[in-house]
């Protein structure tokens, strides 16, 4: 019976714990949350600066191959 007791004001506790919104919970659930969007944000800057360049390359490789083959007809593509 008194395991059963413990048990429920264990549960009380931890409810109440999951459930409190003010202190120190509340500063470390910012504090995270800013965390993660500043590591999304320069994930972001370093795939999109990266993947910038060597779409460019490949870009230049794909237009100077169409002129090669085109340059005979330029109808079909202008360089």
């Amino acid at each position: 019976m008194i395991a059963l007791e413990r048990f429920h004001a264990l549960k009380r506790r931890l409810r109440t714990f999951l459930t409190l919104e003010d202190g120190l919970i509340t500063t470390e659930w910012v504090a995270i949350t800013a965390g993660m969007v500043i590591a999304a944000v320069a994930v972001g800057f370093i795939v999109m600066n990266n993947t910038y360049k060597e779409g460019n390359k490949v870009g230049g490789n794909i237009v100077n191959q169409a002129c090669g083959t085109f340059k005979a007809n330029p109808s079909v593509f202008k360089c």
